[in-house]
């Protein structure tokens, strides 16, 4: 009966302990949901006490029941430990986040704090030297075009195209040196002897042809004379206009400079070069020697003084000369653009006048990319040397001589 009595006791505690150890798997099995970690001891503890239970003797059932019971409690509070530990996992995350996002917000301040301007603004930069590339090209084309522009209106002006000069001068094979130098020994005798420095045309003609006749008979003269006659044409009707604007048409009007005149006529003149450069520059003389037999038939004693000078010409001379080659169309096109003071929105050209090409010529323009200055004075008398180098500048380039050399874009600019 006693042995009966405890299996009894023991089966009804076996039955309760198995109870509370299914509750106990299932606390396990939530506690596994919420938190990964493990948390096994209690099971372990349960299933030693289990274990214990079944190898324990068969002893008091008291003392059973209340041994079965002293270890399902020992077991509880393991298994409440790791509920609470498993609610503090769970509450983690949001101090991580926390810790996350001010960890990220340093990083940002400190990529601020370390940010370079040129690379922050790198396509601004870009899009900027692109914009002022293109403005300067712009503004370089606008300017050649203008200058180009104002070429092709003087090459249409102009009163005579080189090919014509050529052909001019072909023409009159005969016209040489030697014929030039006669008629300006009969100039000498007949006007400069007076104190003539200017004459009309027909004048002027007449005193040619009568010399060309009396050197090589009836039959010589000027071929294709009309050429000259359309520059001496252009300049007097230039001059009318220039007088009825200024006091009103004059007497005597009609008559021009006598260095003029030789200049139109060195354009049927069939030599060299460095002839006709000498020939133009005598003809700058011609005026020296009038002022001087003037002042030495007035006064004997101030004769010495002005024969000092009186084999070079002056500044006013050599400008006037150019001008009357310009005049003449015996200057390059090209050459006489020069650079107005108006640079803004673009540069604009003109043409210059012969004081102009003359003082650049000899003084020099636009610093390293300009020229240089061909002659040692800028002011002041001009010898043959000079005046040579003058012609053949790039400022000048009379009858194209500046290409001979060297081929190049004239510029010029105002000074």
């Amino acid at each position: 009966m006693i042995r009966r009595a405890s299996y009894t006791v023991l089966s009804s505690s076996s039955c309760h302990f198995r109870r509370r150890l299914h509750q106990t798997s299932l606390l396990q099995s939530a506690c596994n949901l919420m938190n990964t970690s493990d948390v096994v001891q209690p099971s372990r503890s349960v299933a030693t006490s289990a274990t214990t239970l079944r190898i324990m003797p068969s002893t008091n059932p008291n003392d059973l029941a209340a041994s079965s019971h002293n270890n399902i409690a020992r077991s509880q509070p393991r298994l409440c430990f790791s509920t609470v530990a498993t609610t503090a996992n769970a509450s983690s995350p949001s101090s991580s986040n926390e810790s996350t996002s001010s960890t990220n917000n340093k990083k940002e301040k400190d990529k601020k704090d370390d940010s370079n301007i040129f690379l922050d603004n790198l396509g601004k930069i870009f899009l900027s030297s692109i914009g002022l590339v293109l403005l300067f090209l712009l503004r370089s084309t606008k300017s050649n075009n203008s200058r180009v522009a104002l070429r092709e209106e003087m090459e249409n002006a102009a009163l005579l195209d080189p090919l014509e000069i050529e052909d001019l001068r072909c023409a009159n094979s005969d016209f040489t040196m030697e014929v030039w130098n006669t008629i300006v020994e009969e100039i000498k005798n007949e006007f400069v002897a007076r104190g003539i420095s200017s004459m009309t045309y027909p004048q002027f003609l007449s005193l040619v042809m009568r010399v060309m006749k009396d050197v090589k008979g009836e039959g010589f003269t000027v071929q294709m004379g009309h050429l000259m006659d359309r520059v001496v044409i252009a300049e007097l009707e230039r001059r009318r206009e220039g007088n009825d604007n200024a006091a009103g048409h004059q007497e005597g009007s009609d008559e021009l400079p006598l260095s003029f005149l030789l200049a139109s006529l060195s354009l049927a003149l069939n030599s060299s070069v460095a002839d006709r450069i000498r020939v133009l520059y005598d003809s700058m003389l011609i005026g020296n020697e009038m002022n001087n037999s003037s002042s030495s038939s007035s006064e004997g004693q101030e004769s010495t003084n002005t024969n000092t000078n009186i084999n070079d010409a002056s500044k006013e001379q050599v400008e006037k000369m150019i001008q009357n080659l310009q005049s003449t169309c015996q200057l390059v096109p090209d050459a006489q653009i020069v650079e107005t003071n108006s640079k803004v929105p673009y540069q604009t050209f003109r043409v210059g006048t012969g004081s102009e090409l003359a003082r650049r010529a000899r003084e020099g323009y636009g610093g390293k990319k300009g020229s240089q200055g061909v002659t040692r004075d800028g002011d002041g008398p001009v010898t043959l040397e000079d005046f040579h180098a003058i012609l053949k500048s790039r400022t000048v380039c009379a009858w194209g001589e500046c290409y001979i050399k060297k081929s190049s874009r004239t510029s010029t600019s105002d000074r």
